[in-house]
């Protein structure tokens, strides 16, 4: 019985194949890091801070004040910049519950609290000079700051926006604030209709119907007044295709009823169908230990027992009373009573 004879392999044949080999190692690679990003992208956490009882501050404030006419009160009350110590517990929050957080970026204008470990590894200080033109300082208005939040200098694509008074009350993966894809899950409330009866309101209506002029926007909502996840690049597209309408927002030097509020990045990314809007009043898949997707906190801090949040915001007002501030130090001492690694 005769033997086939093998055939010889041809150099091109042995080339092909490693090449071959070579593209489906790569092609598995390339899979398995994609994959492996979407689990541990990097995400960074912005907070703007500033001490209203700082003199230089407050006399920069009064002279420019002085320079408008009929300013709302919303916009210069002492309650829009009030603070109580809340950005040392809200750190206490976010290293006991999102221990995933890369970076903290803490944007002031040259104020920096007194108990703050400026050489922490994960913290980094950004002036108001470091993210606005120069003609456009100083600034006192919350729209104008969160208008610029993308240019914040080695920002991650993805992030969280929080002012201080916000706080993470139990552990939360990364997937509550980005979906599968990496993509924001924006947690709001649905509305019949926009009102405009106070600054942050006409704000809000103003962005839907800019939206409504390009996109078929069918439905109303606010923001829940907590911390929420942004993309850096979907931002700056939004900047984009609103440029005058930031543009204005960049100089105003306190809040104005027309200035661009930062819910128009969420509304064009739902329309683009690169988010998810999740209602408040839905409660399904939550982390076991919280029963509520967020909490907005006046004054009934039984609330805080009664509903559990993720999330939740001691949120400061006009006319709020000196017991009420005491109380709400009180709670926050209470919940986290344990410094954090922020603090010297």
């Amino acid at each position: 019985m005769k033997q086939k004879k093998l055939k010889k392999s041809t150099p091109f044949k042995i080339f092909a194949s490693v090449i071959v080999s070579a593209l489906l190692f790569c092609a598995v690679c390339a899979g398995w890091l994609y994959f492996d990003y979407k689990k541990n992208y990097p995400v960074d956490l912005v907070v703007p801070w500033v001490d209203s009882a700082d003199r230089e501050w407050l006399t920069k404030k009064s002279a420019w004040q002085q320079q408008y006419t009929n300013l709302p009160l919303n916009a210069i009350d002492e309650s829009r910049f009030r603070q109580n110590d809340e950005l040392k517990y809200m750190l206490r929050s976010v290293e006991k519950n999102l221990p995933w957080i890369r970076k903290i970026f803490l944007v002031t204008d040259h104020q920096v609290p007194s108990w703050l470990k400026l050489n922490h590894p994960k913290l980094t200080i950004v002036s108001h000079e470091d993210i606005f033109p120069h003609d456009a300082l100083p600034v006192f208005s919350s729209a104008a700051i969160e208008a610029r939040l993308p240019y914040i200098p080695a920002l991650s694509e993805h992030f969280l926006f929080a002012n201080d008074d916000t706080f993470v009350s139990t552990p939360l993966p990364k997937s509550y604030f980005f979906d599968e894809n990496g993509n924001p899950k924006v947690y709001v409330r649905f509305k019949k209709r926009t009102h405009d009866s106070n600054l942050w309101l006409a704000q809000i209506k103003k962005a839907h119907e800019l939206v409504a002029q390009k996109y078929p926007l069918n439905f109303v909502v606010t923001p829940s007044h907590n911390i929420q996840p942004y993309r850096k690049s979907y931002f700056l597209e939004t900047i984009q295709e609103y440029p005058k309408e930031f543009h204005q927002t960049t100089y105003s030097k306190f809040r104005q009823a027309d200035d661009m509020n930062r819910i128009i990045v969420d509304l064009t990314d739902r329309m683009k169908k690169r988010n998810t809007f999740i209602s408040e009043n839905n409660t399904s898949d939550l982390p076991p230990a919280c029963h509520w997707p967020f909490l907005l906190v006046s004054n009934n801090f039984d609330d805080l027992v009664t509903f559990e949040p993720c999330l939740f915001c001691l949120n400061d007002f006009e006319g709020k009373s000196q017991n009420a501030i005491e109380t709400t130090k009180s709670i926050l001492k209470y919940l986290w009573p344990e410094k954090s690694s922020f603090e010297k």
